[in-house]
């Protein structure tokens, strides 16, 4: 049976996850405000999102949502599991969208830290499965030498 599934997340930083999404090739429709859903059978079911990746993108007959939970302030995923994983693989959530997501949140907190740390340089790195976003600030760099008397 078909139906909408909300599932809480760890995502809160919204620029981020909309890059995540489209650099995933999910091309994110963005609302200010909450718009509803398209389910398997047409209706929304009730459901609403501010950032919505349409069914058609991933050939399914159900919209992919993430809607803003003001009371934990993180985006929670709305979708059906019968259209999506078949789709985009069962751990698309927990990892695709987490490693492309956290690839831009590191961008960010770095951007963040240049200010404290000096200039900051990104080097990434794959070895097999495993993908690791090196950070090397200016400030780390300085060698101070102290005189023994």
């Amino acid at each position: 049976m078909s139906h909408f599934s909300t599932v809480k997340t760890k995502l809160t930083n919204r620029e981020c996850l909309i890059q995540a999404l489209q650099d995933l090739k999910l091309n994110p429709q963005v609302y200010e405000t909450a718009q509803s859903l398209k389910g398997y059978y047409g209706g929304s079911q009730g459901k609403s999102a501010e950032i919505i990746v349409s069914g058609h993108t991933i050939k399914a007959r159900a919209d992919i949502g993430f809607k803003w939970n003001q009371s934990s302030s993180v985006y929670d995923v709305i979708h059906d599991s019968y259209e999506t994983v078949p789709k985009l693989g069962k751990d698309f959530f927990s990892n695709k969208l987490m490693l492309a997501y956290g690839k831009h949140l590191v961008r960010v907190k770095a951007a963040e830290l240049q200010e404290q740390f000096g200039e900051c340089a990104i080097a990434e790195e794959t070895h097999g499965s495993v993908q690791t976003l090196r950070l090397t600030f200016a400030g780390h760099q300085e060698v101070q030498q102290y005189v023994r008397r």
